[in-house]
């Protein structure tokens, strides 16, 4: 904010707020993820209620794996196994031509950012919802089959009371998602119809240096997200989860055997597999072509893995820190000063509000007058996606924190355990994995960013996503299908490693 005031009186911003321009821009973000989380929620319900009442289903394993691995995919690899898949010479419109018809363009524009955030988006939902779904106490299973209901009463009795209270809440997540997309929309656009407030933002620096423009939208931009998070936060309402007897619910539920719910729930399930593992597929069959000794002698290829490296882990390194310091100062406040540690919780996840890309935007804008900020790019690519990975570090450790707390502070207090033996004898047990976790969602998120590297990036200094993104524009898509795959084995290679290596192979806490 400070960066943005020494432009909040310039007599431009006038004219933004009349550009008609501007408003359609302002519009489709809204238009578009408005329908990209309907569909990415109506979707997800269907997926997960299938999954729990298809406990014995052959392809659950598959399916949930498939899921896991869309949640660490970057957004520039899944974009262009969607493209594989859906463009006018991809798969499908190949299968189109041999069956008679002619091939169909659709997926620039609205349909293929709708088609992307779903293939995001949907395996986000589905994991919250079914564990909400999990959570239904057994005895309800049980009496609902003395009572002989149908599929639809326990949807309307049983699930639909269960999973109504965090569906606000998802949504206001999903939606703020869709809503600051960047490297989707910026690939699968098409054009100036199908722009995002994201996508404006750096196209008002890169291509304009327009500031004060950059700056307007930038602030709309933090209202918008703000004011979604605050609406979701206001509207929803979990329930609680009462302590159930540990019966498994895989035979228990009545609708199991229902010969129309079998072939429903098998045709929902067969297309979100088909809708997540058929992009990726095509990525790694993209990635097998005669371009792989060129590609792989080219230095610049390895100087951009190094950077990626570099940035995944530095980024994931800084953020636990800051992580740890604000869980360590609210856990010491939490006695003392309930609001004040109320306080540091919001300090961490106020960061929600702020995309990435309107934060590199502030730091651009308050250091471009210092230093020159394409030399120290790197360095500031790995402060926003350490701050961006903040919120998302601090739910994985915080109950783990609390843990602490509450069943050991007292007992290390009465036995003077302190410092590195407090660390190494309580503490780390229980934090491992959680922190294996964290690190590994951050450092593979950060690996994967294309749109604050895309906003600093220059020629002499790239990451794997930039150096994709600059071969697909220049129409070199073997050379991208490769570079595609090393950027992949890195995503899920740090994820794994991190996640095993440093959290180890105990269960959870």
């Amino acid at each position: 904010m400070v960066a943005f005031s020494s432009y909040l009186s310039q007599a431009q911003w006038l004219a933004y707020v009349m550009d008609t321009y501007t408003w359609r821009v302002v519009w489709f973000s809204w238009w578009q993820a408005c329908l990209s989380t309907v569909i990415s929620l109506l979707a997800a319900v269907l997926v997960a209620r299938a999954l729990a009442r298809r406990q014995a289903f052959v392809g659950r394993w598959l399916l949930l794996r498939c899921f896991s691995v869309a949640l660490v995919v970057p957004s520039i690899i899944a974009v262009f196994g969607i493209v594989l898949m859906h463009g006018k010479y991809g798969y499908f419109n190949q299968l189109w031509t041999w069956l008679g018809g002619d091939p169909q363009s659709y997926v620039y524009g609205l349909k293929g950012i709708l088609l992307a955030h779903v293939f995001f988006n949907l395996p986000l939902a589905t994991r919250i919802l079914l564990q909400r779904f999990d959570a239904i106490n057994p005895e309800a299973w049980r009496l609902s089959s003395q009572l002989g209901m149908t599929s639809m009463d326990l949807w309307r009795h049983i699930e639909w009371p269960h999973i109504k209270g965090v569906l606000p809440q998802l949504g206001a997540l999903v939606f703020a998602l869709c809503f600051t997309s960047f490297a989707i929309v910026m690939t699968l656009g098409g054009g100036p119809k199908a722009t995002t407030i994201e996508v404006a933002i750096f196209q008002a620096i890169r291509f304009d240096f327009d500031l004060a423009k950059a700056v307007y939208l930038s602030l709309l931009q933090m209202f918008f997200c703000g004011f979604i998070l605050w609406v979701g936060l206001r509207l929803g309402k979990p329930i609680d989860v009462f302590v159930s007897l540990e019966v498994s619910v895989k035979n228990m539920r009545p609708d199991r055997k229902s010969l129309l719910g079998i072939m429903a729930d098998t045709l929902v399930l067969l297309l979100a597999t088909l809708l997540v593992l058929l992009p990726l597929m095509a990525v790694v069959i993209a990635g097998i072509n005669t371009a792989w000794v060129d590609v792989l002698l080219d230095l610049g290829l390895w100087q951009a893995f190094s950077n990626s490296l570099w940035v995944a882990f530095s980024s994931a390194l800084l953020s636990l820190l800051m992580a740890s310091g604000l869980l360590l100062a609210q856990r010491h406040w939490r006695r003392r000063f309930a609001n004040a540690a109320m306080g540091v919780e919001w300090m961490g996840s106020i960061i929600l509000v702020v995309p990435p890309l309107v934060l590199a935007t502030g730091l651009f804008i308050g250091l471009s007058p210092h230093v020159n900020v394409f030399a120290i790019n790197l360095y500031i690519v790995v402060l926003v996606n350490a701050l961006m990975g903040l919120p998302y570090i601090l739910r994985v450790l915080s109950v783990a924190y609390l843990k602490i707390a509450r069943d050991y502070d007292r007992l290390c207090s009465s036995l003077d355990v302190q410092g590195w033996h407090r660390l190494r004898l309580v503490e780390w047990p229980i934090l491992r994995k959680p922190i294996g976790l964290a690190l590994a969602l951050v450092a593979a998120m950060s690996a994967g960013d294309l749109g604050v590297v895309a906003l600093f990036g220059s020629p002499d200094i790239q990451t794997l996503p930039l150096l994709m993104y600059q071969r697909l524009g220049s129409y070199q898509s073997d050379a991208a299908g490769v570079t595609a795959m090393v950027l992949l084995g890195l995503c899920l290679a740090i994820f794994v490693v991190l996640e095993r290596l440093l959290g180890g192979s105990g269960d959870s806490v």
